[in-house]
């Protein structure tokens, strides 16, 4: 069978590279230059460095994307903990930690959340309760949940101002890219149970020490040749004409039309609606995706003159920094040289429109007051680099609207971290969503065919 993917970002590529494996005709177009979507590396125009668009972490649970990394041979060139170890500072650099005990889950967590001193007793107390109310529901009480905010939850189990600010906000920000009081409770919950509360060693923190173009997109691409698929670089798709219920072929911005016997959209949500015919889009489940809404994340490098930070991640609570990652140390790099560090803010709609030098006069002097050894140093180089529409927003109702790979056109397949995979706008959600569209154009009906009048 021969199968358009639109999109080589990290879903487009999984797809891709799925159906490649299983002896499919594969074409992938993409409209920029480059891979990888919202995940690739890029050389930054003013300082020369190689930095990535964006800082991406995984969790031992994300089992589709660590499977992905292992398929490429490329799972070596990440930093894995064996069980989660966080050191998370306040805006005056004094330290706490959320770490994973060597106890069954859920006791796992509670010698953390019991000594965490950056909430009052009596809000540890009512933490570790509310943990273990999340973990002793089923399913289906969390799946009910959607429509409520997970802030409205916390509150409802006893949660203060202070424990969802100081607490709550630094594990949810950065997986659902908003903030407690944005948040689906149902997809917050699942975060929960999920990542923290189903295993002991199921939140032990996974991050690149290589960009993510060498660690995911370039080995992808490769082994794609290998397998004879076609990539189509600075080639977009303008527009998908169907007709009597199937795709009939897409429209190329080279001035090309082209057909093909299925078609995988691994689109951000709100492209794939400018390409649709109206009659199409009116249609559900297409109808349902413009209610969806994105978020911001910006990321801010700092290179100082020398080391200035004594961890590899630390998260940070009462601060604007939210998580800063010492890619120095991560790379294994020498750190006579200095550091690079990366502050990596999600929901970050109040630094989207910051300028560059207006976010270093903000955000530089938050890490020198959070880390001391900073105080004394030079910022070398400073790069801000933002995606305006990161992820979907994890919004309450928004779980309804994420379709499925199937869609009423029976030769088109949806797939992207916004799709209906369960997880949030993760590595994760983007890897499981390709898989499931290739395994579900594996499976599409065929039309068929008339037989031909008898010849008289």
């Amino acid at each position: 069978m021969n199968v358009a993917v639109l999109g080589a970002g990290l879903a487009g590529l999984a797809c891709a590279v799925e159906l490649a494996e299983r002896g499919h005709g594969v074409t992938l177009f993409e409209r920029r230059p480059w891979a990888g979507g919202k995940t690739y590396s890029f050389r930054e125009r003013e300082t020369g460095e190689l930095v990535d668009n964006g800082q991406h972490v995984f969790l031992a649970c994300t089992t589709a994307y660590i499977a992905f990394l292992r398929k490429l041979g490329t799972l070596g060139l990440t930093v894995r903990q064996r069980r989660l170890r966080v050191p998370v500072y306040d805006e005056r650099g004094r330290r706490a930690g959320l770490w994973s005990a060597p106890l069954p889950a859920p006791l796992h967590l509670a010698p953390a959340l019991l000594s965490y001193r950056h909430l009052s007793v009596r809000d540890r107390l009512r933490v570790a309760r509310a943990a273990a109310n999340a973990g002793r529901m089923s399913e289906a009480e969390r799946r009910a949940l959607d429509g409520t905010s997970f802030a409205g939850w916390l509150r409802e189990h006893g949660q203060t101002d202070a424990a969802i600010r100081d607490f709550w906000d630094f594990v949810i920000v950065p997986t659902l890219n908003c903030r407690s009081e944005e948040a689906s409770a149902a997809a917050a919950l699942f975060v929960l149970r999920e990542g923290f509360l189903s295993a002991p060693d199921a939140s032990a923190i996974g991050v690149p020490r290589a960009g993510l173009s060498a660690l995911h997109v370039e080995p992808a691409l490769r082994l794609l040749e290998r397998h004879g698929a076609a990539v189509r670089l600075s080639c977009a798709v303008e527009q998908i004409d169907a007709r009597d219920g199937a795709v009939e072929g897409v429209a190329l911005s080279s001035g090309a039309w082209e057909a093909f016997d299925a078609y995988v959209s691994a689109l951000p949500h709100t492209a794939l609606l400018d390409l649709l015919p109206a009659g199409v889009r009116a249609e559900a489940p297409f109808a349902g995706l413009a209610r969806m809404t994105t978020a911001p994340i910006v990321n801010l490098h700092v290179w100082f003159d020398r080391a200035v930070a004594p961890f590899e991640f630390a998260a940070f609570a009462r601060s604007e920094l939210q998580w800063v990652f010492n890619r120095t140390r991560l790379a294994r790099e020498d750190m006579s040289g200095g550091e690079h560090l990366v502050v990596s803010l999600s929901a970050a709609e109040a630094y989207a429109d910051l300028t560059k030098e207006q976010l270093k006069a903000r955000f530089v002097p938050l890490l020198r007051r959070a880390l001391p050894p900073a105080r004394a140093a030079q910022v070398v180089r400073f790069v801000a680099v933002k995606e305006p529409e990161a992820t979907f927003v994890a919004a309450p109702g928004t779980e309804a609207l994420r379709p499925g790979p199937r869609t009423p056109l029976r030769n088109l397949f949806l797939a992207g971290a916004w799709t209906a995979t369960g997880w949030p706008a993760t590595m994760e959600s983007a890897v499981r969503s390709g898989v499931a569209a290739a395994r579900a154009v594996e499976v599409m009906p065929r039309p068929t065919l008339e037989p031909a009048a008898a010849a008289v």
